[in-house]
């Protein structure tokens, strides 16, 4: 099977920018480089970042785990005494999408390694020409992330 690349994009935010956006973007050439998590158990975050969803593993140290993800780097931070209770703000409904070129590959892969998704992959969203799947799944922690991608629009979608 083909070693999928996987791309971390926060949906919140829409880090992606659309080719008009770049040409506003501030010539200072801000872009995001690393996205932190919080967790309360690093090796157990790390193993299923790592052996479930299948993220290359870069660094490890006691307090980050870091994971090279297209160009993204995703960071798990160890939090020794974490906050009580989840959040109830709008951090509760942030979410990390992992796209893929071949979603339906990386899905079923990720399933097989025992990542419980919420929902079967779908169809979200398609303009004329392809069709966008995504499956939602929990980290360890309970932060929500996607495995998302666009196929190429056929009969049968």
């Amino acid at each position: 099977m083909q070693r999928t690349s996987l791309v971390v994009a926060v949906s919140l935010a829409a880090i992606a920018a659309t080719a008009s956006l770049q040409a506003q973007r501030p010539s200072s050439d801000v872009h995001a480089s690393r996205l932190i998590l919080r967790v309360s158990d690093l090796a157990a975050s790390t193993a299923f970042y790592r052996d479930r969803v299948g993220l290359p593993l870069q660094s490890l140290n006691d307090e980050f785990a870091t994971f090279e993800s297209g160009g993204l780097l995703l960071m798990l931070e160890h939090l020794p005494k974490p906050p009580s209770g989840p959040s109830s703000g709008l951090a509760a409904f942030t979410e990390v999408v992992l796209e893929s070129a071949d979603v339906k590959g990386a899905y079923e892969a990720m399933h097989a390694r025992g990542v419980t998704f919420r929902r079967e992959l779908r169809a979200v969203t398609s303009d004329d020409t392809r069709v966008m799947y995504a499956a939602d799944f929990r980290d360890p922690d309970g932060h929500i992330l996607s495995i998302a991608g666009w196929v190429t629009r056929t009969a049968n979608n």
